[in-house]
């Protein structure tokens, strides 16, 4: 089969590629970059003649040097040393080999010197390939650290609520995470690479089903320090910042402009994925915690808030406000943006959609919003979708959800003119085709001169990104799209004292990397404030772990089903969709995780 490659490779030498004779090297997210250019010194090593003294010693060097980065014995200083030595031996070597020797090194730490910051500094190896690292794949790509294997342990010895105090020592939201998460975690899980990986996503929700709260009564509080912290935005990385700093024996206050508690995760989540019940009992457990949430309370200034003695603030406000198409015709009546109509729907204001409506867009707030029309009574509903299925940033389970649910997906389609008239809306669409890739990593599409169809409507809902709406008065350096600028280690912006994270620093994501970003704040905002950042807590008992038993059965080779209302009744309201695993099912799912990160695996 013959691959088609986006690039040639004069666009290619631009970037600094060297042909050689080893033939084509493929990375992708998997690959660590660090790893890549240690592979490549020892491989010129390997090559060296060893009579030029810089190539034959300098190169040794830097193979030391980024040997021990990828061991996680990485130092501060290796970064500007291996700098330094690239510098030396490209300026000194006798030969051509030697010259270009350092390049790998210098490539990697001009694109992806994160990578080598990373390593050292947080001894994490994103791609998860560093084994001195990483003990679990799942557990290295959770971006707040949930510790995987243990809870999946925990829910196989039939310890459901243990299993729970497990994940709360790294998030205050597993139930949530249970019902929504995003799961980067199960790519990574090594069992897909036999048959299928883990649903470890649905083993959490198993657990937090059966919670009975055991996890409290380890949770400590530490005596209050007289310091007081404002947090702006009550989504999951304002509540999750506010939770830890109030355990850290902060005063904590939360102020969110709208009448309802959660953010995104109560206004941009449907119910029949995300009861409301799950979240409410959540943030009661934060309520319980010491944190005062205020809703109905829009900030505007954050030197009001210090005026007012706070000593911190934290900025978790998301991403609401939805980005236009710029298409003719979008400020019709009857076109109404994908976030806004999500959160009418939410706090009850009275919302049509009429019979026919049009989605545009590719994510999960078109899904959603797709199948909260069908749910709101209309008959037939179509997404509108640019590119193919393969480049949806929609999670697949959710696109499978909607197709089943009677959604029609129209890709490689965009529209180019709305009208209106006595039928309603007339949108005019192009087909498109795929072209070169773009800034995105995509295939860029282009419209095909002459596809134009036309596809009526009663509503059209466009959901195509949101952006944030950051005041002013915040004083806080903003880039586009009204992203705050922070420093990624501490989350602190350009303003002493004001902290952000989530969709206002990051662009609308998911639950859990807002979470991490709650948790990153609050060890920074403790430090802040003179304590030890220190945040850490151990809910559950320590328990002896036995080493993987291969499962019995081929019955056990792949995951069980996840039980599902009937389609015919969950179209109709929003009750949750999903039921979960059943008892005997959990268990069963357990047993083929592979125990990763135990030593006598």
């Amino acid at each position: 089969e013959q691959l088609d490659i986006a690039v040639d490779y004069d666009e290619l030498s631009k970037a600094g590629t060297i042909m050689g004779s080893g033939g084509m090297i493929v990375v992708d997210e998997d690959t660590c970059m660090v790893d890549m250019a240690r592979f490549f010194l020892a491989f010129t090593q390997e090559e060296s003649c060893g009579k030029c003294v810089p190539c034959r010693v300098g190169t040794k060097r830097m193979l030391e040097i980024l040997q021990r980065i990828t061991d996680g014995q990485g130092r501060p200083e290796d970064i500007p040393t291996l700098e330094k030595l690239c510098g030396t031996i490209k300026s000194t070597a006798l030969c051509g080999l030697g010259q270009t020797a350092p390049n790998p090194v210098l490539t990697t730490l001009r694109y992806f010197r994160h990578e080598y910051e990373e390593h050292i500094n947080k001894k994490l190896c994103r791609a998860g390939t560093c084994s001195a690292l990483v003990k679990s794949p799942c557990q290295n790509s959770c971006p707040a650290g949930i510790n995987v294997p243990r809870y999946i342990r925990l829910v196989a010895e039939d310890k459901c609520p243990e299993a729970v105090a497990v994940i709360r020592e790294k998030v205050p939201f597993p139930a949530v995470l249970g019902y929504v998460c995003v799961h980067f975690c199960e790519p990574k899980c090594r069992r897909g690479q036999l048959e299928q990986p883990i649903a470890i996503k649905e083993l959490k929700r198993f657990a937090a089903d059966r919670d009975n709260g055991m996890w409290k009564e380890r949770s400590v509080t530490q005596p209050p320090t007289g310091k007081r912290v404002a947090v702006i935005g009550s989504g999951p990385a304002g509540l999750t910042a506010g939770f830890y700093v109030a355990k850290a024996g902060h005063k904590v206050t939360v102020f969110d402009s709208l009448p309802v508690t959660g953010g995104m995760m109560r206004v941009g989540i449907p119910r029949y994925r995300l009861p409301d019940d799950i979240l409410d009992r959540e943030i009661q457990d934060i309520i319980d915690a010491g944190v005062e949430i205020k809703t109905n309370s829009r900030i505007e200034s954050v030197d009001g808030l210090f005026n007012n003695g706070y000593d911190a603030v934290f900025v978790g406000i998301g991403a609401h406000r939805g980005l236009n198409m710029g298409v003719d015709g979008e400020d019709n009546p009857g076109v109404i943006e994908g976030a806004e109509f999500l959160r009418n729907v939410t706090i009850n204001e009275h919302v049509t959609v009429g019979k026919r409506v049009v989605v545009v867009g590719g994510g999960n707030v078109a899904i959603d919003a797709a199948r909260t029309a069908l749910r709101l009574g209309a008959e037939n509903v179509s997404i509108v979708y640019r590119r193919s299925r393969d480049q949806m940033p929609a999670s697949r389970e959710e696109i499978d959800a909607a197709i089943e649910e009677g959604i029609e997906i129209d890709f490689l389609t965009n529209p180019s003119r709305i009208n209106r008239n006595d039928n309603g809306l007339e949108v005019t669409c192009l087909r498109m085709e795929l072209g070169k890739v773009d800034r995105s990593g995509r295939p860029r599409p282009e419209p095909i001169p002459g596809s134009e169809f036309v596809k009526q409507c009663d509503t059209m809902i466009k959901a195509i990104g949101q952006e944030s709406e950051t005041p002013d008065g915040f004083g806080v350096e903003v880039a586009s799209a009204g992203r705050i600028q922070v420093d990624p280690d501490t989350a602190e912006t350009t303003r002493p004292g004001v902290f952000a994270g989530g969709d206002v620093v990051a662009g609308p994501a998911s639950v859990i990397e807002a979470i991490a970003d709650g948790r990153r704040a609050a060890i920074a905002i403790d430090r802040y404030l003179g304590g030890d950042g220190d945040i850490d807590e151990v809910l559950a008992p320590v328990e002896k772990a036995a080493g993987y038993a291969p499962p019995e059965g081929d019955e056990a080779e792949y995951r069980p089903p996840v039980m599902a209302m009937p389609i015919n009744e969950r179209i109709t309201c929003f009750r949750m969709a999903e039921l979960g695993f059943a008892d005997s099912d959990g268990k069963v799912e357990t047993a083929r995780c592979l125990r990763c990160d135990l030593e006598d695996r």
